[in-house]
């Protein structure tokens, strides 16, 4: 399980084991110290999330209506 300081491998919803305070944070990230519980060493478990699918709608400038 990851610590604090170090960089996470993959994007997801992580926990602490201390207080199960949640974060989500991407990959490449740093984990952060947990935000109760600052500057001591804090252990990171990733929570298996349902997958959510979204919907993005993307709208060109073109076809916005200058008077809104």
């Amino acid at each position: 399980m990851p610590r604090n300081g170090e960089p996470n491998k993959q994007f997801g919803v992580y926990a602490t084991v201390c207080c199960g305070r949640e974060i989500i944070i991407r990959e490449g990230a740093t984990f952060p110290d947990c935000s109760s519980h600052p500057k001591l060493s804090t252990i990171w478990k990733r929570i298996e999330t349902e997958r959510i699918e979204s919907v993005i709608i993307i709208r060109n400038d073109s076809q916005s209506d200058p008077d809104a």
